[in-house]
């Protein structure tokens, strides 16, 4: 099969995926919008599209003139990007792909979309957007873009934390979940680095990451517990570095430079590192619409946390391999992370039941049975 991806950018997320694909025999074209600043192309290098030049000259002037003090401002570009039409056409016709996968519902996907349907290219469409939610917004707009967006799509969230009331299924949604490569066996797993519980975090330096709220947890738990904090995050802003420097702030005004580490800019095998040498891997982000990091961390056998606003949160079975906590609680979140280093016989036990998850649950052969039958009902 020949698979045309297209997506914002191409995240490192992707690379089981990829790799799945490479490995039996499938042949990849990946066209991204531009290139993250952290990425391995191991088994897929992308072709960087970019942007319409008039679509550039209005982003500048959004970026850097009327929001330059937003954090996000960048972001308008994932929703409102426009495609230099001539360039992707070509590349796409050349390739000839048997089916696109495209990235959200944007004006980016929206071009591609038509051009694919111009060369009979069936189209399926990835995003985040679980596939139990609320009832569909109805008005003339969203029936608009479902129109020029593919009509089946697959997520790797089935719903947002693990609660179904109130959810609605989208009969044109599939999931395919997230996929991990088993990384530590559970009898290689060595656990307690220096003799303490060693806690793992990853996120970019920003609010939502609840780096904070995760500092104060350790700091309150220090009087029952040895442990030890490693948060790595990503900085490549302005707003990344003021962030970083008052969290590390608050940590030497706390006096616990001892017990919480802060890292920045981890490549993979950096990070991977990290996990080898983690006890318990906790992400309490807000608006997390969807992590891999939650079966990454089971792949290397240690029990996960997270917060119940996030789309990956059904990937844990509480108090099987980890525990989902309410959003932005953090007595609850202290209580989730306390019930499994209160005995530390807790952790190989809940490691061992994760990387079985990851075994069973994540591998591309979960993913691809996706795919055809997404194809077999188009």
């Amino acid at each position: 099969m020949r698979v045309l991806y297209m997506s914002h950018r191409y995240h490192t997320n992707q690379n089981t995926i990829m790799k799945g694909w490479v490995e039996n025999n499938h042949e990849i074209c990946f066209l991204s919008q531009y290139a993250g600043r952290i990425e391995d192309y191991t088994y897929v290098r992308p072709v960087v599209v970019g942007y319409s030049a008039f679509f550039q000259f209005i982003y500048y002037i959004y970026v850097n003139i009327l929001f330059r003090k937003d954090p996000y401002a960048m972001d308008m570009r994932l929703k409102y990007g426009i495609p230099p039409i001539f360039k992707a056409r070509k590349l796409i016709k050349e390739f000839k792909p048997d089916v696109a996968i495209l990235r959200e519902r944007s004006i980016y996907t929206i071009c591609l979309n038509a051009i694919c349907r111009s060369l009979h290219i069936p189209t399926i469409l990835y995003n985040l957007s679980p596939v139990w939610d609320k009832p569909k917004k109805m008005d003339l707009a969203h029936k608009i873009v479902w129109k020029l967006t593919p009509k089946y799509r697959m997520t790797p969230s089935k719903l947002v934390g693990v609660d179904f009331a109130g959810l609605v299924k989208d009969e044109y949604g599939y999931f395919a979940p997230f996929l991990m490569e088993a990384r530590v066996e559970p009898e290689k797993k060595k656990y307690f680095k220096d003799g303490r519980i060693n806690v793992f975090c990853i996120g970019k330096y920003q609010k939502i990451k609840n780096h904070f709220m995760t500092v104060q947890v350790i700091e309150e738990l220090l009087d029952k517990y040895d442990l030890h904090l490693t948060i790595a995050g990503e900085v490549s802003s302005d707003f990344h570095r003021e962030y970083y420097a008052a969290l590390k702030k608050y940590i030497e005004e706390h006096q616990l430079q001892n017990n919480v580490t802060l890292l920045q800019n981890l490549n993979k095998e950096q990070v991977f590192a990290q996990y080898e040498q983690a006890d318990v891997y906790v992400i309490p982000s807000t608006q997390e619409a969807a992590t891999i990091t939650v079966i990454e961390a089971m792949a290397f056998s240690i029990p996960a946390i997270c917060g119940s606003d996030n789309g990956t949160a059904s990937y844990i079975d509480e108090g099987n391999n980890g525990y989902v906590f309410e959003d932005n609680d953090k007595e609850d979140y202290k209580k989730k992370l306390e019930m499994i280093v209160c005995d530390r016989g807790n952790i190989p036990k809940m490691g061992r039941a994760g990387y079985q998850t990851v075994l069973n649950n994540y591998q591309f052969k979960n993913y691809y049975d996706v795919v055809e039958e997404i194809i077999g009902k188009m």
